[in-house]
């Protein structure tokens, strides 16, 4: 913990513009330790009708709909999909889900970017985020194999549970889940255990991969497969030291998590406080609070007032973000480093045992 508060001081000063920067744009985008998920809804209701494809190509409107036997002044979400052509909706989802996915891969990519600039100390962005994007790809797809076996135990629960009471139509489900129904409580403790340390071995893998096997992968230059064989004869022989970071890390993350808890709390505060003050000078001038929204220039100041407002809270947390994010990670790095040396990933200068060896040596080698 001491080692990665003194490589966190020596990575972020003397402080540089340009350098935190860059960190709190890394930091603001990059991705690691955990799942992504986005949803997505559509609604287009109006007095006129519900504008969606119809099975032709065509637009249903208010009289589609209506001939349809649905009113369109009370229509539901579930009517609504109804008259959706499914292609499209197929086609939504597989967008939806390619955005995910490239989303994530290029903030796993910057997160590699992160642990290059503590290698070289030197805070690049675009030449490393071009070389790592083939690893951070393969990291991607690891990741995602993972989190679908750690979920699926649980939604299989889910499934077969929903499946005893009521069958869903679907024979193999229904199949199980009667044949599991039918067991005595002792085998569906055993069940449940069994899940429930697949969940937990699934969680592990996935959180060491992303705190050893993603500094390991840079250190040697490999795929996460690779990583995963280097970091495993370290894991296998030195196990007991992992499970004492694991419990040591809880504290750090606690500590981190309230820091950057108080920090939000107090700029959301000065940034509310500002912002309120301002939308009530504004509505004053208007004529009243009526006016913020019920006149353009009223939306369009409070609009203003919104932006700026996001844009200044990021603009107070984000540096905070930019220590917290330095320091967690150069723990995790120091952790791997002093307990596997051929791992170590920190850059001479940022390395506490580094210069403590130097400054060994110089003592006991005096100049003639």
């Amino acid at each position: 913990m001491d080692d990665a508060v003194d490589a966190t001081r020596r990575f972020l000063f003397p402080f540089s513009l340009v350098r935190w920067t860059k960190l709190g744009f890394l930091v603001l985008l990059m991705g690691g330790g955990g799942a992504a998920s986005a949803n997505a809804s559509v609604s287009a209701v109006s007095d006129a009708g519900v504008i969606s494809p119809g099975e032709t190509g065509s637009v249903s409107t208010g009289a589609d709909l209506g001939s349809a036997g649905i009113d369109p002044r009370s229509v539901t979400p579930g009517q609504l999909v109804e008259t959706i052509d499914p292609g499209v909706l197929a086609v939504l989802a597989v967008g939806i889900v390619l955005l995910v996915a490239a989303f994530s891969v290029v903030s796993l990519s910057l997160r590699l970017v992160f642990y290059d600039a503590l290698r070289t100390n030197e805070v690049r962005i675009r030449q490393p985020f071009r070389s790592r994007l083939r690893q951070s790809l393969g990291l991607f797809l690891f990741t995602a194999v993972l989190s679908a076996g750690a979920m699926a135990p649980l939604a299989l629960a889910v499934l077969v549970a929903s499946a005893a009471n009521a069958p869903i139509g679907v024979g193999p489900i229904d199949s199980v889940a009667g044949s599991i129904g039918s067991l005595a409580t002792g085998p569906v403790i055993v069940l449940g255990f069994v899940g429930a340390a697949f969940v937990a071995i699934a969680a592990l893998a996935l959180r060491f991969t992303y705190e050893f096997v993603v500094p390991t992968i840079v250190v040697e230059e490999t795929g996460v497969l690779g990583g995963w064989r280097r970091f495993w004869r370290t894991l296998r022989t030195r196990w007991t030291e992992f499970v004492v970071y694991l419990v040591v890390h809880v504290i750090v993350s606690v500590g981190l998590s309230v820091v950057e808890g108080i920090a939000a709390v107090l700029a959301f505060a000065l940034v509310g406080t500002v912002a309120g003050l301002v939308l009530l000078a504004v509505a004053a001038a208007l004529g009243g609070l009526g006016a913020l929204v019920g006149t353009t220039a009223g939306t369009a100041a409070l609009a203003v007032v919104v932006i700026v407002a996001v844009a200044s809270l990021i603009a107070l947390v984000l540096p905070v973000r930019v220590v917290t994010s330095s320091y967690r990670i150069a723990y995790e790095v120091s952790t791997l480093g002093g307990i596997d040396g051929d791992l170590a990933l920190l850059h001479r200068d940022l390395d506490p045992r580094v210069s403590e060896s130097a400054e060994s040596d110089a003592v006991d080698s005096p100049d003639p």
